[in-house]
């Protein structure tokens, strides 16, 4: 079997792309930075999938070809494996990426549109900044260097993402001001019971877990609101695997307050200083899975593993 599939080619793939979509970006060429780009993306979701195993990159439908190829029965003269939206729902599911990030989604349907000359370039969309902050992320989860990575063009990548995490955190901190200010003048000129009684009315937050079959599983975690210091809920995806006997993690998607209804989307959690993995144990400290839970979730993200048949 050829190496074409295996984790080094894609990640070398996916470099060699980087390094060409950064030089059409400082050349101004727009079209061929978001074809690389995406591509790069592409290649790296899938290297991170081949990671694992290679059988993550299948389609599910059509020919045997690629299996065989993976499995060494035969070469197969064309090999079909999941496209990049594909690749990165996998990955989503698994827990590498979040499950929503619209400039994600962006970035790869400008790829497909410059691909199929259907492009329609939104000037306001900072292509370069999404790029540079997925591929950062994947590299985090592959323990890799984004030094070594991204070579000469360490420094303008370490720009980009400061610069765009700035405009986050001021952004984040001005929201945060904004809802404190509104809670703050809602009940103003009223007695502390109307607070009260009001407060009385809001869901009681606890740990929890909403297990289905129809998608990834999700985790409710109560947290200290940034605005109004009452409690919310932060909602997280599925469970990261780590080693046995430590309860696994799981990462932060949103934050909603139903009190002063201040809200948080998965790339503003670190601006509000909430950690990129939070611990999957309730209130006591007791965890919330098994290792064999947590493993099941892992290997099957739907969860299909520890829903009983109806």
């Amino acid at each position: 079997m050829d190496d074409s599939l295996s984790f080094e080619s894609l990640f070398r793939g996916a470099r060699r792309f980087a390094w060409s979509a950064l030089e059409a970006h400082g050349e101004e060429e727009e079209e061929v930075f978001l074809l690389h780009a995406g591509v790069s993306v592409e290649r790296l979701a899938k290297a991170t999938l081949a990671k694992t195993s290679p059988f993550l990159l299948m389609e599910m439908k059509g020919k045997d070809d690629t299996l065989y190829h993976l499995t060494g029965v035969r070469q197969a003269a064309k090999l079909r494996t999941v496209g990049a939206g594909q690749a990165i729902g996998r990955l989503r599911d698994m827990g590498v990426l979040p499950q929503r990030d619209p400039d994600l989604d962006e970035l790869i349907e400008l790829r497909n549109g410059v691909a199929h000359l259907m492009a329609s370039v939104n000037e306001t969309f900072d292509g370069l900044t999404v790029f540079c902050r997925v591929t950062n992320q994947l590299l985090d989860h592959l323990k890799d260097d984004q030094g070594r990575y991204w070579g000469s063009w360490s420094t303008l990548v370490g720009i980009t993402l400061s610069d765009a995490h700035e405009r986050v955190e001021r952004d984040v901190a001005r929201r945060i001001e904004h809802a404190r200010r509104l809670f703050k003048k809602r009940f103003q000129d009223l007695p502390q019971a109307a607070l009260e009684s009001y407060l009385a009315t809001r869901p009681q937050l606890r740990h929890g877990l909403q297990i289905s079959k129809k998608g990834p599983p999700k985790v409710f975690i109560p947290w200290p609101c940034p605005a109004c210091n009452n409690t919310t809920v932060i909602v997280a995806g599925a469970p990261v695997l780590i080693k046995s006997g430590e309860p696994g993690e799981s990462v932060p998607e949103m934050l909603l307050c139903f009190v002063c209804r201040f809200y948080l989307q998965d790339q503003e959690m670190e601006a509000a200083g909430i950690p990129d993995r939070l611990p999957l144990v309730d209130e006591s400290g007791t965890r919330l899975l098994t290792d064999v839970e947590e493993f099941l979730w892992h290997r099957d993200p739907a969860g299909h593993g520890i829903v009983e048949d109806d």
